[in-house]
C-alpha cells in the first residue's frame, strides 16, 4: 500500500507539470502507418492493479542493432489506464494516460519518442487485454481465435498463458507479434513475472521483469 501513495503522488506531481513539458493529445485509432491495433476502453476490463516494470529495448536501425533500457509504472483502474517512465532517481520522464478512447502524452524529460506514444498502449493491450475468450475451466492447450480483425493464437500450460501471438492476414504486414509469458498469468488474474515481445512487424524485441503487482480495490 505505501507503493501505492508513493506512486499516486508521482502521478499527481505529473499533473501539475511545468511549462516545460511537452504534451499531446492523440487519437485512439491508428493512423496510417502507425502500429495497427484496436484500443479498447480500458474499463471493459474487470481487473484493477499496479505494477513497476524494468522494459529491455532491442531494435533495428539502419541495418544496425540498438539497444535502451526504460523503467516504468503501470496502473489499470476503472476506465484509466495510466504508464509513468522513470528517469533517472525515479524522476518523472513522461506519462500516458488512457481513459476510454481519450489518449493523453506529456514529456517532462529526454528526447522525444522516436515513434508514436499511442504504440507503447498498442504493446500493453495486447500483454494484459487482449485475451480470446475461453470457457471456465477449458483444459490447457493451443486456442486460436479472430479478435479485432486479428487472428490471436494463445498456448496455456498447466492454467497459465505462456504464449500469445498475433497475426494480421490480408495485409502488408508479415510474421507476427509475438508475446512470451514467464509465471504468473492465470485466467482470473494476469501477473506475470516476466514478458517478452517480439514484434515482428516492426523488427524490435521488449524484454520486460515486473515486481510488486499490487491489486487496487
Amino acid at each position: 500500500m505505501m507503493r501505492a501513495v508513493v506512486i499516486a503522488a508521482l502521478a499527481a506531481g505529473c499533473a501539475s507539470s511545468s511549462s516545460s513539458s511537452r504534451r499531446q493529445v492523440l487519437s485512439s485509432e491508428a493512423a496510417a502507418g502507425d502500429y495497427p491495433g484496436v484500443l479498447r476502453d480500458p474499463g471493459e476490463s474487470p481487473v484493477d492493479f499496479m505494477v513497476q516494470q524494468s522494459i529491455h529495448i532491442r531494435a533495428k536501425k539502419d541495418g544496425r542493432t540498438v539497444e535502451g533500457q526504460l523503467d516504468a509504472v503501470l496502473q489499470k483502474k476503472d476506465d484509466t489506464l495510466l504508464i509513468i517512465g522513470l528517469g533517472p532517481m525515479n524522476s518523472r520522464a513522461f506519462t500516458l494516460t488512457q481513459r476510454g478512447s481519450r489518449i493523453e502524452f506529456e514529456q517532462f524529460a529526454g528526447p522525444d519518442l522516436p515513434f508514436s506514444p499511442r504504440n507503447i498502449l498498442v504493446d500493453v493491450h495486447r500483454v494484459f487485454f487482449k485475451a480470446l475468450a475461453r470457457r471456465d475451466g477449458a483444459a490447457d492447450g493451443v486456442f486460436r481465435g479472430e479478435l479485432d480483425g486479428e487472428r490471436v493464437e494463445e498456448r496455456w500450460e498447466r492454467g497459465e498463458l505462456r504464449a500469445r501471438r498475433f497475426e494480421r492476414p490480408g495485409t502488408e504486414l508479415r510474421g507476427a507479434v509475438r508475446i512470451e509469458y514467464g509465471a504468473g498469468c492465470r485466467a482470473e488474474r494476469c501477473e506475470p513475472e516476466t514478458v517478452t515481445v517480439h514484434n515482428e512487424w516492426f523488427g524490435y524485441t521488449l524484454a520486460i521483469t515486473s515486481q510488486g503487482y499490487e491489486a487496487i480495490d
